[in-house]
């Protein structure tokens, strides 16, 4: 029998009802974001670079790990990976008719990959290699024809390369003038002009046939890190390191677009005609995406819990993919979902871990895991496994692309020399080497960081 009084067993009714409804509501959202996000994995560090070839076949993926991967478009399904720059890859462009893809990275060269070749060796094709550059390559664009193709440099110099007939690519000029490293370049549709951006906060225009300077397009107080250009729809839109998101008008340069004032750097941009669609990405992971015909934002969202280095729409046109600092590519359903649905997009990333963790562990992964695993068998990144390295001689690990300056070290890794490490860091310690050039001040950082090393890697008994 029960006790309650009839008014309890109906507010009882009612809350248990609620709580279905919840529970419904909950497993409704779990199901619905499943479909909404997608992640794929094939690398080993950070995916800096993504493009897709003009005729649709293939995606290309560039990353940290000093490796490129081609994936197939219609289920997004790696098939092969290529190996060849000696450093970061940043950047990868296709040539209009899809036949040869180029690559460049923090090693300041520039990689030539015919498909045919890739097709048919998979992970053994072998690039042509262009050198010139004396500092990170960070742009590549190819003429409309596919007669030339320009590369924007750190080292303030854009490269062109003349790609025509059966004759081997070859270097054509070097353009300066940007006062600074040079983020982007860009073809004119008529092939006159050539157009760069850079640190110095400008947009520039170049008369192609001699690398005359003209104008610039932008003057901006801040560096512009990303543009477009679409002459014939009359449109310049650019990014800005201060977070300006800009579209206006290629021939007046009216406004027609002007979003993002909170000082977060604009990394990424995805244009393409035929979707109506241009999009942005921060360095803080925000994701905003307006309609061309309009000029109105239909999303805004958080799409990554760090920054979004690059972006583009699937061929459907239904999809969002986008690189970071993970290990995998991520796949958004662009329609599909409410903003809010997006608040917490996926796993915290290794840089900003929410768990509960030793310090040495924080120091781990914030410093040392996007280039090194802990594990035995771990998957190749830009550096080697760390597994057993308390003891090992310097560029000793079986399998490892070692520098020749690391090979020539001599270096016994221990307390002492792995403290000393971050302490004065590679560039003094290992000089000459692909080690990324880092410091820890705090000297209890280091000593809690060295512990943790010396019991994560320690081999099993």
């Amino acid at each position: 029998m029960s006790v309650l009084p009839s008014g309890v067993k109906g507010g009882f009714r009612w809350v248990a009802g609620s709580y279905i409804l919840t529970f419904l509501f909950a497993v409704f959202l779990l199901t619905f974001s499943a479909r909404a996000m997608q992640t794929f994995t094939a690398h080993g560090g950070p995916v800096k670079g993504l493009t897709i070839s003009p005729d649709n076949a293939v995606m290309v993926s560039a990353s940290f790990d000093y490796t490129v991967v081609v994936w197939s478009t219609d289920q997004i399904a790696p098939r092969a990976t290529l190996y060849g720059h000696e450093a970061a890859v940043n950047v990868a462009a296709f040539s209009p008719d899809s036949k040869t893809l180029a690559t460049a990275g923090d090693d300041g060269l520039i990689l030539l990959w015919d498909m045919s070749d890739i097709a048919a060796n998979k992970d053994d094709a072998v690039p042509v290699i262009l050198s010139g550059h004396k500092g990170k390559v960070v742009g590549l664009s190819f003429a409309p024809d596919g007669s030339q193709l320009a590369s924007a440099s750190w080292d303030g110099s854009i490269g062109l390369w003349e790609m025509r007939g059966d004759a081997a690519p070859r270097l054509n000029r070097f353009i300066t003038g940007h006062q600074g490293p040079v983020n982007m370049v860009q073809f004119s549709r008529d092939m006159e002009h050539l157009y760069s951006a850079g640190y110095d906060g400008s947009i520039r225009r170049w008369l192609l046939s001699t690398g005359e300077y003209q104008r610039s397009l932008v003057r901006n107080g801040w560096g512009v890190s990303v543009f477009e250009i679409d002459e014939e729809r009359d449109m310049l839109a650019y990014g800005t390191a201060d977070g300006g998101m800009y579209v206006v008008s290629f021939s007046d340069q009216t406004e027609l677009l002007r979003f993002g004032d909170d000082r977060v750097p604009v990394l990424s941009l995805h244009y393409n005609a035929a979707d109506n669609m241009i999009g942005f990405g921060t360095a803080k992971g925000r994701v905003m995406l307006a309609d061309t015909r309009d000029w109105s934002i239909f999303r805004e969202f958080r799409a990554a819990n760090g920054p979004v280095w690059s972006m583009l729409v699937m061929p459907e046109g239904d999809t969002l993919v986008i690189g970071g600092l993970d290990d995998h590519i991520t796949e958004w359903s662009i329609f599909e979902f409410p903003p809010e649905f997006l608040e917490s997009p996926g796993k915290p990333r290794r840089f900003h871990p929410t768990v509960a963790m030793t310090n040495g562990e924080k120091q781990f992964a914030r410093k040392c895991s996007v280039c090194h695993t802990l594990e035995k068998d771990g998957k190749r990144r830009a550096g080697p496994t760390l597994f057993g390295v308390f003891g090992r001689e310097a560029g000793t690990l079986d399998g490892y692309p070692y520098s020749e300056a690391l090979l020539a070290s001599r270096i016994i890794w221990d307390e002492t020399t792995i403290s000393r490490l971050f302490d004065e860091g590679p560039d003094i310690v290992t000089p000459g080497t692909k080690m990324p050039i880092q410091r820890m001040k705090n000297p209890q950082d280091r000593r809690d960081l060295v512990t943790f090393l010396k019991m994560a890697t320690m081999p099993e008994d």
